[in-house]
């Protein structure tokens, strides 16, 4: 998992980044981000269809 200090926006980072989302074990709200995704995190690699859920987005 990613550390909030490697976080491009930390302020975000407890509430929206996908990390947290599976801490949190939010899955209605991870499989929604998984639909037809667009960004990965340059840091998990985690791929979503919404940058602001990432700590590193990149387009994919």
């Amino acid at each position: 998992m990613t550390e909030q200090k490697d976080c491009l926006k930390p302020e975000e980072h407890y509430e929206l980044h996908m990390c947290q989302l599976k801490a949190k074990e939010m899955h209605e709200r991870i499989e929604e981000l998984y639909k037809d995704p667009k960004f990965v995190c340059a840091f998990c690699g985690a791929k979503v269809n919404r940058q602001e859920n990432l700590c590193n987005p990149k387009p994919l």
